[in-house]
């Protein structure tokens, strides 16, 4: 018979996870506009995520709390690429070296799980997130010089929420939203190496996840 408790469950279990991470918002930081006709994005494409996760069970109540910490990496989408290296191209510029975007999500909130049978159960958890954002630096050069995007890291405040499947308390599969929120970033355009400009970037940053993971 299905029971809310937790009986069988060990009252504190870590967690390690992997899996690939789909942005849900562009976490768009440098789009490219040409002749006021063309835009392309410099979207992230689909990462990795990878993590742990502590949490403590509540005796017999179903309920417990979690702290986790997770590394999520998306690299740049190639249509943008494509496009930049396309149009700099003719104007001589070359060796590109495109951003790349990463996550540091520290989370804590409250998880339930639900025990279907002796070998599944049903989890599912909901807290708050502190990410760390950083873009990696954007250069390339031409014969006149060295040109770079330098972008200082950001932080946020955002939640998080999950739902998986826990068999025989070991292995788990889960799909989690992460609303990591609007991060504002503070870039610095350099000609080599001079600081010609210095601008605000708001990057708005949303994941889902699907990871696998094993308990220990």
């Amino acid at each position: 018979m299905a029971s809310t408790g937790i009986d069988t469950f060990s009252q504190s279990r870590y967690n390690i996870h992997i899996g690939p991470a789909f942005p849900l918002s562009k976490i768009d930081m440098y789009t490219l506009h040409y002749s006021d006709v063309y835009t392309v994005s410099s979207s992230a494409k689909t990462g990795i995520n990878i993590g742990i996760q502590y949490s403590y069970q509540f005796p017999n109540r179903g309920i417990g709390i979690f702290a986790g910490l997770d590394f999520v990496y998306n690299d740049v989408i190639n249509e943008y690429k494509d496009s930049v290296e396309s149009i700099l191209g003719d104007f001589r510029y070359e060796s590109f070296e495109f951003p790349k975007y990463y996550n540091i999500p520290i989370s804590a909130g409250i998880e339930y799980i639900y025990e279907i049978d002796e070998k599944l159960s049903l989890l599912c958890n909901l807290g708050m997130t502190y990410n760390f954002f950083k873009v990696t630096d954007y250069t390339y050069d031409n014969m006149f010089g060295d040109y770079a995007h330098i972008a200082d890291w950001a932080n946020n405040i955002g939640f998080k929420t999950a739902i998986g499947i826990l068999y025989k308390q070991k292995a788990s599969i889960s799909i989690d939203f992460l609303g990591l929120g609007k991060h504002e970033v503070d870039v610095k355009m350099i000609d080599s190496g001079t600081v010609e400009d210095e601008f605000i970037v708001e990057a708005k940053v949303n994941m889902l996840t699907l990871t696998l993971g094993w308990n220990f």
